[in-house]
C-alpha cells in the first residue's frame, strides 16, 4: 500500500513528483480504471481501500477537493471505525494530511494523535509509522507555536525511528528537529541535525530528502556568519531542483538563500533572487508550506527594503501565513510595517503581544527540553551506529557460518565418496577373489571329470581285460584264483577312486542321502569307523544343490585328507542347522597336525576355496589327541548360482 506521508517534509516530495502533468495524469487514469474494474468485480475491501487512499494521495497537492472525496469514499466502506486494520488506518492518516495541506492545524493534530493511539494497537507494530506519525504531531505543535509539545513528540519520534531502524524516516525525524532548533536560534545543533539528516537520506538513496536537509544546512550556515558555504550550498541545491524540473524544491532552498543575502546586507541579490521566487511561486500550489514560506520571506524582505505596505499586505491577505512563521516573529513584522508607515498605535500592540509571549515561563521550559533533546540526539545517534555496527558484525558471522557450513559439507561428502570408493574397491577385490577361486574350483572339477573318464575307461577295462586272460590261461587254480582275486581287488578300488572324483547327481538324491552313501563306502574301503550323525530336523530341501555339492566335495576333502595323514581309527561326524545356519563338526582320534600357514596345503586351500564361494568358514581345533574341524555355511545367504 503505498504509504501515507505525515510530516511536511515528506509531503512535499509528493507534492514535488506530482508536478510533472503527463505522468501524474496517467497515474491518475490508472488508479482510477482500476478503481472501476475493482467495484465492478467486488473486490475486496482492503483492496478498495488502498486504491482510494493512493488516488487521493496523488490529487493531494493537485486538486484538495478531489483528494477529499476519494478520501471520503475510502472511509463510507467503513459503516464503523475500523481502528485495528491498517488500511483504515492510513486513510485517517491521509484525512489529516488534507487537514494540514489546508492550514486547519488543530484538526490535522487532533487527527494525527488518533491515528498515534491506535498504531501502536496494530497486531504487528509498525514502528516506521509510528515514528512519522509522532514526527508529524511534532509539526504540527510547532507550528502552533506549543514548542514543549513539539519536542515531547519528536523525543517519541526518535524512538520509534530507532526500533523501525530506517535511514529515510531517521532523515526526516532529524531535519523536524533541526528545524524546532533553528526556530530557536541554537543553530548549531541546528546545522548538527541538518548534517545527520543529510547523512541518512545519503544511506536511504533518498536525493529528494537530501536537497531538504541540505537546505536546513544552508540556512544555519548563514546563521552563523558563514554566508559563503551557505549560499554555495542553497544555489546548488536550487540548480539540482530546476535541473530535474523541480520548482518546488528549488523554492525550498530559496527562501533560505534570500535570507542569507539580506543578513550579507546585499540588497541587489535580494532583489534579484526575489524576482525568481515571484516566477517560480506560480508554478507551485498557492497555499502549500513552501508557497507561505516564501511570501512570508517576501513580506520580511519588502520590509528591509522598505517597502512596508507591499510587506503588510502579503501578511494581511493570506491568514495562513501565520502558520509558517512563529508568532512571535509574525507580529514583530507587523508591528515594524505599521511603525514604518506611522501607525504606532498598532505597532504598539502587537509589540506588547510580542513581549507578552517571549517574556513567559514556558520559554525558559523548552530551552530546558531543548538541551535534553540535544543530549538525547548525540545518544540517539551513537546507538543507532553502534546497532548498524552489531548487524554488520552478525552479517559477518553469519557469513562465516555459511562458509563454514559449506566448506564441512564438501569435506563431507569428499570423505563419503572416498569411503564409497575404497569399499568399492574392497568388494571389487572380494569379487575377483571369489571369481578366482571358482576358477579354480571348476579347475578340479575338470581336472576330477578327466581323470574320472581316464580311470573307468582304460584302467578298469585293461584290469578287466587281463581279468579275462587270466581266466582263460593255463595255470594252477590256486595261482589263477589269488591272481583274479587282486585284480578284481585293483579294480574295485579304481572303480571307487572314479566315482569318487565323478560330481554326484542331486537330481534322485538330497544332501544327507549322498554323504550317508559316500560315507558308507569310504568306511567300507578303509576300515576305518565313520559316525554319520545328522540332525532329524534339518530339512534337507531347502539346500540349494550348488551348496550341497560344495558341502559334499568339502566333506570328502575333509575326510580324504583324515584317512591320508590322521591315521585315525575313529571319525565322528555331526550336522546341524541353527537359524539358516548349516553347522558342520568332524572330529577324528587320528595324529594329524594342523599346518601354520593354511594357504600353503592343496587340500586345505581347495576346502578354504569352496567355502569362500558359497560364504562360509571353517575352524580347525586341537583337543590334545582329538583333532575337531568347524564348518559354518549360510544357507540363505547371497545366491552364487548353480553348476
Amino acid at each position: 500500500m503505498k504509504r501515507t506521508v505525515f510530516s511536511l517534509l515528506i509531503m512535499l516530495w509528493r507534492a514535488t513528483a506530482c508536478l510533472h502533468a503527463q505522468t501524474e495524469t496517467s497515474t491518475i487514469d490508472s488508479l482510477k480504471l482500476q478503481i472501476q474494474l475493482a467495484e465492478k468485480q467486488q473486490t475486496s475491501r482492503e483492496k478498495l481501500t488502498e486504491l482510494y487512499q493512493s488516488l487521493g494521495a496523488e490529487y493531494e497537492t493537485l486538486n484538495h477537493d478531489s483528494s477529499y472525496r476519494y478520501l471520503q469514499k475510502g472511509l463510507a466502506l467503513y459503516p464503523r471505525p475500523a481502528f485495528h486494520e491498517e488500511g483504515y488506518l492510513q486513510l485517517v492518516n491521509s484525512l489529516a494530511n488534507y487537514w494540514f495541506m489546508e492550514g486547519k492545524m488543530e484538526q490535522a493534530k487532533e487527527t494525527f494523535k488518533t491515528v498515534a493511539a491506535h498504531a501502536c494497537k496494530l497486531k504487528k507494530r509498525q514502528y516506521d509509522l509510528e515514528g512519522v506519525v509522532e514526527s508529524s504531531i511534532g509539526v504540527c505543535y510547532r507550528k502552533l507555536g506549543m514548542f514543549d509539545s513539539a519536542v515531547y513528540h519528536y523525543n517519541r519520534a526518535i524512538d520509534f525511528c530507532k526500533k523501525a531502524g530506517k535511514p529515510e524516516d531517521v532523515s526526516s525525524t532529524y531535519y523536524n528537529i533541526g528545524v524546532l532548533y533553528h526556530l530557536h536560534k541554537r543553530y548549531e545543533e541546528a546545522l548538527t541535525q541538518g548534517l545527520l539528516s543529510a547523512e541518512y537520506a545519503r544511506k536511504a538513496h533518498d536525493e529528494l530528502m537530501e536537497l531538504y536537509a541540505n537546505s536546513l544546512v544552508g540556512a544555519s550556515y548563514s546563521k552563523l556568519g558563514k554566508y559563503e558555504e551557505a549560499c554555495h550550498i542553497l544555489k546548488t541545491n536550487i540548480h539540482k531542483a530546476l535541473a530535474i524540473q523541480q520548482p518546488l524544491l528549488a523554492m525550498g532552498s530559496l527562501c533560505p538563500l534570500l535570507s542569507t543575502y539580506q543578513l550579507w546586507n546585499k540588497k541587489d541579490s535580494v532583489r534579484t533572487v526575489l524576482r525568481k521566487g515571484e516566477e517560480l511561486i506560480r508554478q507551485i500550489p498557492r497555499n502549500s508550506p513552501t508557497a507561505l514560506e516564501f511570501y512570508s520571506t517576501q513580506a520580511s524582505l519588502y520590509q528591509w527594503i522598505g517597502e512596508y505596505q507591499k510587506s503588510l499586505q502579503i501578511l494581511t491577505d493570506n491568514p495562513l501565513i501565520q502558520t509558517q512563521v512563529p508568532y512571535d516573529k509574525f507580529h514583530t513584522l507587523l508591528a515594524r510595517n505599521y511603525e514604518g508607515l506611522g501607525n504606532y498605535q498598532k505597532a504598539f500592540e502587537h509589540l506588547q503581544d510580542v513581549c507578552v509571549y517571549q517574556d513567559s515561563i514556558f520559554n525558559g521550559t523548552i530551552k530546558d527540553e531543548l538541551s535534553e533533546l540535544n543530549e538525547k540526539l548525540r545518544v540517539s545517534d551513537k546507538e543507532l551506529k553502534i546497532a548498524r555496527l552489531e548487524k554488520e558484525q552478525v552479517q559477518e558471522k553469519e557469513i562465516r557460518l555459511r562458509n563454514t557450513v559449506y566448506f564441512s559439507s564438501v569435506i563431507f561428502l569428499l570423505l563419503v565418496m572416498i569411503f564409497i570408493l575404497l569399499h568399492k574397491r574392497k568388494l571389487q577385490k572380494k569379487e575377483t577373489e571369489l571369481v578366482a577361486a571358482q576358477q579354480y574350483i571348476e579347475g578340479l572339477e575338470n581336472e576330477r571329470k578327466r581323470l574320472a573318464k581316464d580311470l573307468h575307461d582304460g584302467v578298469c577295462n585293461d584290469l578287466l581285460g587281463a581279468i579275462l586272460q587270466i581266466q582263460q590261461q593255463t595255470s594252477s587254480e590256486a595261482l589263477k584264483i589269488s591272481t583274479l582275486h587282486t585284480l578284481e581287488e585293483i579294480r574295485s578300488s579304481v572303480r571307487a577312486i572314479s566315482h569318487e572324483l565323478m560330481p554326484p547327481n542331486f537330481q534322485f538324491a538330497n544332501l544327507n542321502e549322498m554323504l550317508a552313501d559316500y560315507f558308507s563306502k569310504m568306511q567300507e574301503i578303509s576300515g576305518v569307523i565313520i559316525h554319520y550323525v545328522p540332525h532329524p530336523q534339518i530339512n534337507w530341501s531347502h539346500i540349494s544343490e550348488y551348496i550341497g555339492y560344495e558341502i559334499y566335495r568339502i566333506l570328502q576333502e575333509t575326510i580324504g585328507n583324515v584317512l591320508k595323514h590322521a591315521h585315525a581309527s575313529l571319525i565322528h561326524i555331526q550336522l546341524n542347522e541353527q537359524d539358516g545356519e548349516l553347522c558342520i563338526d568332524v572330529q577324528h582320534d587320528g595324529q594329524w597336525k594342523q599346518p601354520t600357514e593354511p594357504a600353503k596345503g592343496i587340500g586345505l586351500r581347495t576346502i578354504h576355496d569352496r567355502l569362500k564361494t558359497i560364504g562360509g568358514n571353517y575352524e580347525l581345533k586341537n583337543h590334545g589327541k582329538q583333532i575337531s574341524m568347524h564348518i559354518q555355511v549360510h544357507l540363505h545367504g547371497k545366491n552364487h548360482g548353480f553348476r
